[in-house]
């Protein structure tokens, strides 16, 4: 399942199409695993839903007022985003938003601990109409 080891790898790849990303085998994606993607400026970072469902759970866990302020806010700035659930599907892959604009369909996937980080040359117009 997506998400259960720590997400370490690398690897290059590219977006068809339809705007789907295959997921690099590092990733242990499974068919029917729900995944989260938030553009982040310049790049994107593609959560399982179990980490979201963390957030809430220790914002409801947190006692200490500075802290239950400074996770409120990281957890804001998930919500603020331009947030698009996916289903991996049988082919381990997952569809990007339309809104997501590919200039290059080359990208990098990095496994970054908890979440994945796709980089490489595109845009999010819908994400800074949101910001504005």
């Amino acid at each position: 399942m997506f998400g259960d080891k720590v997400l370490i790898g690398y690897s290059s790849t590219n977006i068809d199409e339809k705007n789907r990303l295959n997921l690099p085998k590092f990733t242990c994606a499974e068919a029917g695993d729900r995944l989260i993607v938030i553009p982040e400026d310049d790049r994107l970072a593609i959560y399982s839903t179990s980490t979201l469902d963390e957030y809430v759970e220790k914002l409801d866990k947190v006692t200490n007022p500075t802290d239950h302020k400074n996770l409120l806010k990281e957890f804001r700035n998930y919500c603020e985003s331009a947030i698009v659930e996916c289903i991996v599907d049988k082919n381990k892959r997952i569809s990007l938003s339309s809104n997501i604009i590919f200039n290059d369909k080359n990208v990098t996937v990095i496994g970054s601990g908890d979440r994945l980080v796709l980089s490489g040359d595109f845009s999010c117009p819908e994400l800074y109409r949101k910001r504005s």
